[in-house]
């Protein structure tokens, strides 16, 4: 994957991620953590309530990390994209004390 393609999917990475994404992650974990916390304190002997929710939560941010992950790599690709075009701007003089 090019640079510019990873720039382009982490830009649609934080647009999908701000509008659809993390709301429904936010209301995911705090149904689950709502739900976890009813079950232990009114159900503290059903450990496989608890083991579910709690895996659960722990699928939610392992999912959250990942998005999060391709969103800052986008970041990171599309800064090095524009510095790239910056250092194509420049004059070959200019280039030869960047080593390129």
């Amino acid at each position: 994957m090019t640079k510019e393609e990873l720039a382009a999917k982490g830009h649609r990475a934080a647009l999908a991620w701000e509008e659809f994404v993390e709301p429904a992650i936010a209301a995911l974990r705090a149904a689950y953590t709502e739900r976890l916390t009813e079950i232990a304190a009114d159900e503290p002997w059903s450990s496989d309530k608890i083991v579910k929710f709690a895996v659960a939560t722990r699928v939610i941010d392992r999912v959250e990390a990942q998005i999060k992950s391709a969103i800052l790599n986008g970041i990171d690709a599309r800064g090095k994209v524009e510095r790239a075009r910056e250092i194509e701007q420049l004059p070959a003089a200019k280039r030869k004390w960047l080593n390129i």
